[in-house]
């Protein structure tokens, strides 16, 4: 798959999860010699180090990052395959094939973009049961407008460049914006799951991310709306 597939991560001060999302990307079958393009916006932490100490198992660079979207963005400008994945830092696996097998189908019946469901790898119950809400909802919406949640964004290149990448002036929802431009037909979400943990929750408050979805999703056709919200999970 090496010629086929880039994986693009953008990541600040991520020393608590990088290294867990790499070691499962060793684990993950079919993806050996993959280039992975980590864009990092000038972490503080030991991020870049403990990314380094990858190189001699992985095909892995660091780039200059920035804003979530500048960063994925300038990790596309250097993609050389037909295929991108977008990944987030603290995204972990459940099954060593989910990357292989999801592609596979992406190549088998000829998709712009998938995504995977989403769920709880930490302790919180509520985490676990917001994600599966979510799951189901995005299920049912995306039959007319796909959302590839930029966690686990697997999009080809050349679409991905005729819709301009990622938009740089939306600081939240930049995944369902670019993923809207995307035709349903040729958009899926995959059988495997990716895992995130309750962090955003954490930051947000269980509530306030409950408000943040939900305002979100009554404003999902207002772009105005977006260029004024202002969820900044690295800070």
């Amino acid at each position: 798959m090496k010629n086929l597939l880039t994986i693009v991560i953008p990541c600040k001060n991520e020393e608590n999860y990088i290294v867990p999302l790499l070691e499962d990307l060793l684990q993950q079958h079919g993806i050996e010699d993959v280039r992975i393009i980590i864009a990092d916006a000038d972490s503080t932490d030991a991020t870049v180090p403990l990314i380094k100490t990858f190189k001699d198992e992985l095909n892995v660079e660091i780039i200059k990052g920035g804003p979530v979207s500048v960063g994925r963005n300038n990790g596309a400008a250097l993609v050389t395959t037909p295929y991108i994945l977008f990944l987030d830092a603290d995204v972990r696996f459940f099954h060593p094939r989910a990357i292989s097998d999801t592609f596979h189908q992406m190549q088998v019946e000829g998709l712009d973009l998938m995504t995977l469901s989403i769920k709880n790898y930490g302790n919180d119950w509520r985490a676990s049961f917001f994600f599966w809400a979510f799951n189901i909802i995005n299920t049912i919406m995306t039959k007319k407008t796909p959302f590839a949640i930029g966690a686990f964004f697997l999009t080809r290149k050349d679409t991905f460049n005729y819709f301009g990448g990622f938009p740089n002036k939306y600081e939240t929802s930049e995944d369902y914006i670019l993923s809207k431009k995307y035709h349903a037909k040729y958009f899926k979400i995959g059988d495997h799951y990716f895992g995130q943990d309750e962090r955003r929750f954490k930051k947000l408050g269980y509530l306030g991310m409950l408000k943040y979805m939900a305002v979100n999703f009554l404003n999902r056709n207002n772009l105005k709306h977006f260029e004024k919200a202002k969820v900044n999970y690295w800070n």
